[in-house]
């Protein structure tokens, strides 16, 4: 059966209308953020050193002789937004955890952000000297249960 040309027109007409609306149906925006957007991973500098020296910029060989704590610093970077909780282990040789130390710090939200923390582990009068315990110690730190890193330290006689 033939179509008037009249009809033909208007059908061609719908469906090139057609085409034309789902194509832009694809440039149509959203309001839900891109899925792929690529954030910097998670990064942190731990630096260790002797209380009494005060320009220390970091070491990993001290001496239980003449050290009286060690000071941990942790710098957080690109960590996302929200709560987070920071643990560090201090490991003894034979790999048994001495003490542990947990910090929690906040990130705004829509950011990532960065933080620094300090702690302070006693050597001097403890069961550390008391038991010469030298050797190759650990410092594990992790942040929100996740190791993210485990450095040596050596404590020497």
């Amino acid at each position: 059966m033939k179509l008037p040309n009249i009809c033909r027109a208007s059908q061609l007409f719908l469906a090139t209308m057609a085409l034309t609306a789902i194509r832009l149906a694809g440039c149509a925006e959203s309001s839900q953020p891109p899925q792929n957007i690529l954030t910097p991973p998670v990064a942190m500098v731990l630096t260790v050193c002797d209380t009494s020296n005060e320009t220390c910029v970091g070491s990993i060989n001290f001496s239980l002789g003449s050290v009286r704590d060690l000071s941990f610093s942790v710098a957080w970077q690109n960590v996302p937004a929200g709560t987070h909780t920071q643990q560090i282990a201090f490991v003894q040789p034979n790999g048994v955890v001495y003490q542990t130390i947990s910090h929690s710090f906040a990130v705004a939200d829509g950011t990532t952000g960065s933080a620094t923390t300090s702690d302070v582990v006693p050597v001097a009068g403890t069961y550390i000297t008391q038991r010469s315990l030298a050797g190759d110690w650990s410092v594990e730190v992790s942040l929100d249960g996740k190791l993210i890193r485990s450095e040596k330290v050596q404590l020497g006689l």
